[in-house]
Order: structure tokens, then sequence, then C-alpha cells
């Protein structure tokens, strides 16, 4: 390649353009705050994709508790993390929800982001490949292409990772990336053979290999990758400082989101089919993905956000060229509105 890869990564997703969006309405009054008063304002949410199998929690959080908790919410869905990020920081949205490692490089730049809560941690994706691709060291041997939903993406840095932890490249610039979409559409690509290699989401590397018995898996990412964080949600300090209380209901919201899935495979279908486009897999597809889910405890029920996550994903950020410099931890990490909406969630949490 002739650029670096750090200069392609900072090139890409310059424009925030929302592919979708949705209003989820709630009661307009909001209880009072010790830090700051509650607005009238709904909070606008980015994510980053349309909902996912693993996901499924933050819109039950969104469209199931943040009403309950008073809170209204509005969702505008994107074509990548990267464009999630930039529509908050064009003043579209409020939050985004996306990786650490999406987050890195614009906290770099100056512009104070916040992580409050991790709504998903670990990783259910395989890294799946067309035929005669057999190992991680053939990736670079064959040029393979890999899809990725965003130069930001964890899809693209979860690859990156397994290969510098596997010994097999020094530079991400050995990796020979290509932007597809979020993981749908490349899952089609793969099905279509328009991409070598690319990380799917457990569900949709069963359906695939129904489709295609002669795709492979490489590897297992949260068999292979210690301390990854999936997602955080991410906010402004000045939104923060603004809305205090506003954030501490919905951070309660994605905890309650987050436990109800644990509660049945009937309840965790029911979101499935309810919030993911199509409805979601089928039932045999389903069922062995939510005890997949379950047993890696994917949506963690305390909000986790942990020192020593947060550590590894920005080390992480600034071995992949994400940043110049490593990121202090304590810069994007703020457990407060974690911390209280614990409280505020008590026993009946």
């Amino acid at each position: 390649m002739a650029d670096s890869r750090r200069a392609f990564l900072r090139r890409a997703g310059t424009a925030a353009v929302g592919v979708g969006s949705l209003t989820l309405a709630g009661c307009s009054s909001r209880g009072a705050s010790d830090e700051t008063t509650s607005t009238d304002e709904p909070l606008r949410l980015a994510f980053q994709a349309p909902a996912e199998t693993t996901d499924v929690n933050t819109w039950v959080g969104a469209r199931e508790f943040a009403a309950d908790r008073g809170l209204d919410v509005t969702v505008d869905v994107f074509e990548g993390v990267d464009l999630a990020v930039q529509s908050v920081l064009s003043g579209e949205a409020d939050v985004a929800r996306g990786s650490v490692t999406a987050a890195a490089a614009v906290i770099e730049a100056g512009r104070p982001f916040e992580f409050v809560v991790t709504p998903i941690r670990s990783t259910d994706y395989v890294l799946t490949a067309q035929p005669g691709i057999e190992s991680l060291a053939d990736i670079v041997e064959q040029d393979a292409t890999i899809g990725m939903s965003a130069s930001t993406g964890l899809d693209a840095v979860q690859v990156a990772a397994a290969m510098f932890q596997a010994g097999v490249i020094d530079s991400v610039d050995e990796l020979d990336y290509q932007r597809i979409g979020y993981s749908g559409a490349r899952k089609e690509a793969m099905l279509g053979g328009d991409i070598d290699v690319s990380p799917q989401h457990y569900a949709q590397w069963l359906d695939m290999r129904e489709q295609n018995d002669g795709l492979g898996t490489l590897l297992r990412f949260g068999e292979t990758l210690d301390s990854w964080i999936q997602e955080v949600f991410m906010i402004p300090r000045d939104v923060l400082d603004a809305r205090r209380a506003d954030v501490v209901s919905f951070v309660a919201a994605q905890l309650q989101g987050s436990r109800a899935l644990y509660d049945s495979y009937s309840r965790y279908k029911r979101a499935v089919r309810e919030y993911v486009p199509g409805g979601g897999p089928d039932e045999a597809t389903l069922e062995p993905t939510y005890e997949f889910l379950t047993d890696i405890g994917l949506w963690p029920r305390d909000g986790d956000l942990r020192r020593e996550n947060v550590d590894y994903m920005l080390d992480l950020s600034s071995r992949v060229g994400l940043t110049d410099e490593r990121i202090p931890t304590d810069d994007p990490l703020n457990r407060g509105p974690l911390e209280d909406a614990l409280a505020a969630l008590g026993d009946d949490g």
C-alpha cells in the first residue's frame, strides 16, 4: 500500500450520514439529580449498525426501559462506528455506541469523549474464510481481502489484534482491508465470494455454514483475545456535564436491558424478532446462539467498564496505529454515571 495504514484509517469515514432513524418516545417528565437538572430534550443516540443478535440488549434498554425511567430517547443508525462518532462530533447526536478503538483517535485529537458503560464485553465474532485460507499466515501470504465495517471498527481491529498476537504481522500495513459495511453486508459479501476473510457474529456464521459448507473458520476471537471490550457508550464531556441525570437514567436502562436477556431464551427471542431487521435467524440458529452468548456473559449485568479492560483496548489502539501516543486511561474512563445507575437500581436491578 502506498499510504500508511494510519493515514488510511484517518481518511475514511469523515462524513456522518444516517441510514435510518427512529424515535423512541418515553414520558416527558424526569426525576431530579443532585449533580444537574434533567432536560426536556430527548437523548439522541447514534448506533453504528442495525440491531444484531448480540446487541439487542442495547435496543431493549433504549426502547423498553428508558421510558420507564422517564427518559425520551431517539436512535439514529449509521453504517459504521466512525460515522456514528462523527454524528456526535457534528452535534447531531449526544451519545455514540461503538468501540474504544473508534474513539481513541478522536480523543487524541482533543475531543474529550468519556466512556460511561460497557453494554457488550468479550466478543462473539468468529473469523470466517474462503476455501484455501486455512491459517492466519495464509491471509498474509495470499494477500487476502478482509472485509470490515469501518476503518476504526472492532472488526478490523480484532483481526489486527489476533494477527499481532499470533506473530504473523509486524504492521497493519500487511493487511488488505476492504470496507464492505456492517456484519450483515459482510456476510453477503462472503457468501458471494466478493471478499476472502471476514469477522462475523456467531449466529451469522451458523447460518453461513448452512448456506455454504465450504466456508471455514480460523478462530473465535473471544477465545483468543484477553480483556476485550466489544463496545462502550461514549459521551462528549460537555454533554455529560449538562445532562448527567439523563445519562444516569440511560445507563440504568441499559443495565436493565442487559439483565432482562438472561431471564429466558423466550425473552431473548422476543427481542431479536422485534429489533433485528428481518426478525433474525431461525430457531435452529438462534437457540444455540443464545446459549453461547449467555455462556460467555456477553451482556454485563454490572456495566463492566473495568480499568484493566480499558487499559488493554487503549494499548491496542496505539499498537495498531489509531493513535500516535498511548492515551492515558483516566482521560476517557468515567465510572461515575455507572456507579450512580447501579445505586439507583439497588436490589430492583
